[in-house]
């Protein structure tokens, strides 16, 4: 069974902006094709490209509905923003009803799960609709076992001392550039740690790439 490609409109109201919708600002730099909009009644009537300074014609729309119906129709609703707590707000489970009501899937990486939710998790299992929360782990999760340690490749670490400077962008770019170089690459996305590795960056959150050695 293949996983299809979906077309999402990306919701990030209020908050669409260079640095303050990471989420959606990756799956527009790197999937633009697959966005038919983004969601944010701040920004509408903008491109992605005025907004970001990438992401070509892509429309910001301020009505939900409309922009489902962007290009060839969204097929999945992306929560491309992280609002205070990472929790779900009200206003915005209307918008989630009228998705799942649409049978469109959500797709969300917010601390709180959307399918947990008393009202859209039981619409969305009578409605035969997926909820995808990113961050809920998967059954029989394994305690890890240091074999990574056994990898021979060159490993690159991204360390910095915010959530949002850009460290998996970096990775990201350096990983593409690599592979078009014919090396045998591969990004990891270690998480956010906060462990105090100085005086000066008490938190820290850390991403790598990895070059095989023999490519």
């Amino acid at each position: 069974m293949t996983t299809p490609q979906h077309r999402f409109l990306i919701i990030a109201d209020g908050d669409f902006g260079p640095l303050t919708s990471k989420t959606a600002n990756s799956c527009i730099r790197y999937f633009p094709e697959r966005i038919v909009a983004v969601f944010d009644r701040k920004q509408a009537g903008k491109t992605a490209q005025e907004v970001l300074g990438f992401g070509g014609t892509i429309p910001v729309v301020g009505d939900f509905e409309r922009g489902l119906a962007q290009g060839k129709g969204a097929t999945a609703v992306m929560i491309g923003i992280a609002p205070a707590g990472g929790r779900l707000p009200d206003e915005w489970k209307r918008w989630l009803r009228t998705a799942i009501e649409k049978k469109l899937e959500i797709w969300s990486g917010l601390h709180t799960f959307v399918g947990d939710d008393p009202e859209l998790g039981p619409l969305a299992k009578a409605r035969g609709v997926r909820i995808l929360d990113a961050r809920r782990p998967p059954p029989n999760l394994p305690i890890a076992d240091g074999r990574a340690a056994e990898v021979d490749a060159l490993v690159v670490l991204a360390v910095g001392s915010d959530c949002n400077v850009g460290k998996m962008t970096a990775q990201l770019q350096l990983r593409d550039a690599l592979v078009k170089r014919g090396h045998r690459t591969s990004f990891v996305a270690t998480g956010a740690p906060r462990s105090s590795w100085s005086s000066r960056a008490r938190r820290t959150t850390t991403s790598c790439s990895w070059k095989d050695r023999a490519a």
